[in-house]
């Protein structure tokens, strides 16, 4: 028997800075299966960035969560 589960995968990568000063600080990944079973995981790769822009940096990872959040609805 063969049970198929398909899933909606998105991913982000986080920057600061602008133009050739744009460093990427972290990346978020989420999956979202058919039955809104909803996975998030989410990496700093810049720590020292990332303590420099914490509130930005947490904003985009909010506006992230959303987005996915709102594919649940979508999803089935």
């Amino acid at each position: 028997m063969i049970k198929i589960n398909t899933t909606t995968n998105v991913s982000a990568d986080i920057y600061v800075g602008e133009a050739e000063n744009q460093k990427n600080v972290a990346y978020a990944n989420a999956s979202v299966s058919k039955n809104g079973d909803v996975s998030i995981n989410k990496s700093i790769q810049d720590g020292e960035a990332f303590k420099a822009n914490k509130e930005s940096v947490l904003k985009d990872f909010t506006e992230f969560e959303t987005y996915v959040y709102s594919l649940v609805d979508t999803a089935k």
